[in-house]
Formats: structure tokens, sequence, C-alpha cells
């Protein structure tokens, strides 16, 4: 039934389609209590997630559906990106997040990303101090922090002609992370994103290991890659971490078959965005169910 008003509603375009799926996220998530099995546990960059599925930057810009995540069985949950001033129909800022985000009691019961970038008027010598301000505001009501390297039709940082200020912001990041950790008492792990459609990511992925940052949010849904193209890329890179980092694989799961084939080609985490939208808020259920105990440990 979902399925049918999903398609129902996509025809008058991506957004509504999202609204569907987070009104029913908001709805099953105040009855359903689907914790996952004890099975699904994973211990990845210092942090425990009850299950390797999680939800996609993007989908929650504000924070508004993370209460909700736990019942439905996610094991945790990525906001944002979150830019310092709000941006129409990509952020509503900084500080309206972490307003929101103050009123999550600790502790919480699913680790909670937040995904941060720059806004689209931002010029490049001013781009580091957007991810600093950033950093720095969400640091004491995350668990973890992923860097969004890319703005579309506006500054990319996967771009060749953009490294210089790539290798400014990875620099200044990495110094406010052990600012930030010797100030608060405890550390933040910092996530990179890829986007593979962007940019040369062999090139890219070089720069995020010499940084040593702590996890690598591969997306992996590009015009030009079928499934099969997505899981060579996808074990391609995790064969080139060596376990030096986790990899997080988002983009093109749909089904239960899917989050597996993931897992086998090596992701630590996945994370859920379009599958949702289309099958609704028992696709988690599904895939936790076939999960199961036959995919992988993490580390």
């Amino acid at each position: 039934m979902y399925e049918s008003l999903s398609a129902l509603v996509g025809r008058l375009g991506t957004p509504y389609a999202r609204k569907l799926a987070a009104a029913s996220i908001r709805i099953a998530g105040a009855f359903a209590g689907a914790r996952p099995s004890p099975d699904m546990l994973r211990r990845i960059m210092g942090l425990s997630f009850p299950s390797p599925l999680g939800l996609a930057a993007g989908f929650d810009k504000h924070g508004a559906l993370y209460p909700a995540l736990a019942g439905l069985g996610f094991g945790f949950a990525e906001i944002g990106s979150v830019t310092p001033r709000p941006q129409t129909g990509r952020s509503p800022g900084l500080a309206a997040v972490v307003a929101r985000l103050a009123g999550y009691r600790a502790p919480r019961p699913i680790p909670l990303g937040v995904s941060i970038s720059m806004n689209l008027a931002t010029p490049f010598d001013q781009m580091a101090q957007d991810y600093l301000d950033c950093l720095a505001g969400v640091w004491e009501y995350a668990d973890y922090i992923t860097l969004n390297l890319g703005v579309r039709a506006g500054p990319d940082l996967h771009l060749q002609e953009n490294r210089a200020a790539l290798y400014s912001v990875f620099a200044a990041v990495k110094k406010e992370q052990a600012l930030l950790t010797a100030a608060s008492g405890y550390r933040l792990p910092i996530v990179v994103k890829l986007d593979q459609a962007r940019g040369d990511t062999d090139a890219l992925l070089g720069c995020v290991r010499e940084f040593a940052f702590d996890g690598l949010l591969l997306s992996g849904e590009a015009p030009r890659m079928n499934g099969a193209h997505q899981l060579a890329a996808l074990e391609r890179v995790a064969s080139r971490l060596h376990d030096e980092m986790p990899v997080i694989s988002v983009g093109g799961i749909r089904t239960a078959w899917d989050a597996q084939d993931r897992l086998n080609a090596g992701a630590a985490l996945l994370q859920v965005y379009t599958g949702l939208v289309d099958s609704g808020p028992w696709l988690v259920q599904h895939i936790n169910r076939h999960l199961g105990t036959t995919s992988p440990r993490g580390r």
C-alpha cells in the first residue's frame, strides 16, 4: 500500500515523496519497537551501532525525525548537511539545528552523525571557517561528524582545481578536532564523504588517508554506475584502505539484498535514503531481518 501511494505522490516530485516518507516515519516510530537483535551490533570508530543500517544525511536536514528512528530499527542516523547560515532548501542554519539537538537528552539511543558543509555563497578563502564554525557548534550534540565536500551548482572541493582549498579545509578541521578534544575531554570521529560522481575518487582517497580521518562515507549512486560498478568501486576502495578506516556506503540501497551486497563488498556501515522513500519505514526491519547474523562484524 505504501509503495503505491509513494509512486502516486512521487509524480508530484521527489520532495513530496520524501515528505510522505517522513510522515510515515513519525507515525510508525511512535508505535514501533523494532530493536535489532544483539547479533547486529557493530563497534566502529569507538562507537556502538545496534545495526549497521542508518539514515543518510539529506533526508532529515533538521534532526526532527531522530527521536523516531531507534524504534524503527535504525542503528544510527546522520542529519544535515548543516551550514553556518540558513540556506533555502538545504539547511535551516547552524543555530536552528543546534537548538533542536539541545533538546535531545543524553545518552542518545543510537549514534547521531551530523553532516556539515559550507554555504553556497562562501568564498574559497573562507570555506575552512564555515566547517570550523559548524564543527564547534555541533560538537557536544553529535557522536560523529561528516565533512560534506561539495555543493551542487556551487563550490565543490572534489574537483582537482580546488585541491588547495580542500587541503586548507582538511588541515584546519584536523587542528580544530584536536583543540575541541582537549577542551571537551572527549574525541569525536570525523568522516569524509566522497561522491564518486564528482572528481577523482582515487586522488581524493589519498587526501583523506594523508590526513588520517576516522572514516570514509562513499556515495555510490552515480548516473554512469550500475549496481555491479558500484560494488566493484566499493571493493576497490575498501581494499585500498587495508582496514585503515571503515567505509560507510550510501546510494542505491533499495533492498535487503543490496544491503547484504554492500557489506560483503567491504562496507562497515550502510545508509539508506531513496529506498526509504520508495518502500517506507518498514524497509528497515526487512533489511535487519535479512542481514541477521550473516553479515560480518565491524571493528
